[in-house]
């Protein structure tokens, strides 16, 4: 499975002179400030115009994880280490569209960090998904997450079953909460496909694709995510 975060993407100048193969990081203004042992996360440019008008990116984000543990090996005990983590991206200028594939603490880290420093030249934002209407689109609504309940008992709730939607229990808990997740099935170029989608705009591939073929999905969905006129195949 893999997650695709979108971003609506209101300033992208910091990749705009890049070459193929070079990055902007954050490893300079840590190095000016003379903590080199902090975290850095850096954006390269993989190669420009990969597929669909989208730019290939990798992003790289080292995070402080408060931890006690001994290093493999070694004797030496400690309290906390830096994570790594790589993940690609894709922007589509025309699209104003920014997507990270990766975990949402990662995702949202990287955010943070790269607009706190790198501002003006990088602001992204995310925004919600309009369910009533995405559920519209969809062939089968399987199961739902939801939250938000006025109930000290009761944090969330996992609904799951065929068009889940049509059932008594989805609109009682609907009625009291919020939805934050549907995972549906949406077909595709003759075949149906099994996505989860949150309500910010986040779209779990459930099946192995390639790249290429995870673009062309989310370019399908991209109107049911954000209420645009639909093209039929």
């Amino acid at each position: 499975m893999r997650s695709y975060h979108f971003l609506d993407v209101k300033d992208f100048s910091i990749i705009e002179n890049l070459e193929a193969e070079e990055e902007i990081s954050t490893e300079q203004q840590i190095s000016l400030s003379g903590m080199v042992d902090d975290p850095i996360s850096s954006i390269k440019l993989i190669k420009r115009d990969y597929y669909k008008g989208f730019d290939k990116l990798n992003i790289h984000h080292e995070k402080v994880k408060k931890k006690k543990g001994r290093a493999y090996g070694e004797d030496a005990v400690f309290n906390s280490f830096i994570e790594n983590n790589d993940m690609s991206a894709y922007y589509n200028d025309d699209l104003k569209l920014l997507l990270i594939e990766g975990n949402k603490g990662s995702v949202n880290d990287f955010i943070k960090k790269f607009e706190k420093i790198f501002t003006p030249g990088f602001r992204v934002e995310r925004s919600s998904v309009d369910f009533p209407f995405l559920i519209q689109q969809t062939q089968n609504v399987w199961g739902g997450w939801l939250n938000g309940f006025n109930d000290g008992n009761l944090k969330s709730v996992a609904l799951y079953g065929d068009h889940v939607n049509l059932s008594e229990d989805y609109d009682r808990f609907k009625a009291a909460g919020k939805l934050s997740s549907l995972n549906c099935s949406i077909a595709f170029a003759k075949n149906t496909y099994d996505f989860m989608i949150t309500a910010n705009r986040t779209v779990v591939i459930m099946q192995s694709f390639t790249q290429e073929q995870d673009i062309d999905l989310l370019l399908f969905l991209k109107p049911m995510l954000y209420k645009e006129t639909l093209q039929t195949n």
